[in-house]
């Protein structure tokens, strides 16, 4: 990096309001093509920050003000600032305030706008996940497999090494047991 990029990630460190730190960083991204990872290093910092430190940037003006107004924190404005449309992130902001959400309860509303899934229920715990699993396991034992569980969705990755004789063999095999 040139001297003069290496004295904007000292203003950034230096920097105590976020969105003039957003606003520098914005600038190394968009002026000087800088990729996240490098500016994230160069701060010591994880780059899905300097990612929401991008987006805040590009707030309401109702929303900065709320900010500044210390009627929602630097967390909230991190989340709310994942919703691309204006309007809707005017709507996500006035319901959290007119709810006191915390961060929380936020990122639900905004899990709940961005995918148009609740967040209920629980996760499977680690025991029945391990259980599932071993019983698989047993019965296709060359098979890999992960259970994940997010919020929003879940997923079974199912790993069957070998050629295409044998695992078109085994899933031809495995799908038809799962279909009874």
């Amino acid at each position: 990096m040139n001297e003069n990029i290496d004295e904007i990630i000292q203003q950034i460190k230096d920097e105590k309001d976020v969105f003039s730190k957003a606003k520098l960083i914005r600038f190394l991204m968009r002026e000087k093509n800088i990729k996240v990872k490098e500016i994230a290093t160069k701060l010591n910092i994880n780059s899905s920050y300097v990612s929401h430190y991008n987006r805040i940037y590009k707030l309401p003006d109702l929303v900065v003000d709320g900010y500044y107004s210390k009627l929602i924190s630097i967390s909230h404005l991190f989340v709310i600032s994942r919703i691309k449309d204006p309007k809707k992130i005017v709507e996500v902001y006035e319901k959290v305030l007119e709810r006191n959400l915390n961060i929380l309860q936020t990122e639900d509303l905004i899990r709940e706008q961005l995918y148009e899934i609740k967040s209920y229920g629980i996760y499977l715990k680690d025991k029945v996940k391990k259980e599932i699993i071993l019983n698989l396991i047993k019965r296709y034992p060359s098979i890999k497999m992960k259970i994940i569980q997010t919020k929003v969705k879940g997923k079974i990755i199912i790993e069957i090494p070998g050629n295409l004789e044998k695992t078109s063999k085994l899933i031809r095999e495995f799908l038809s047991d799962r279909a009874r």
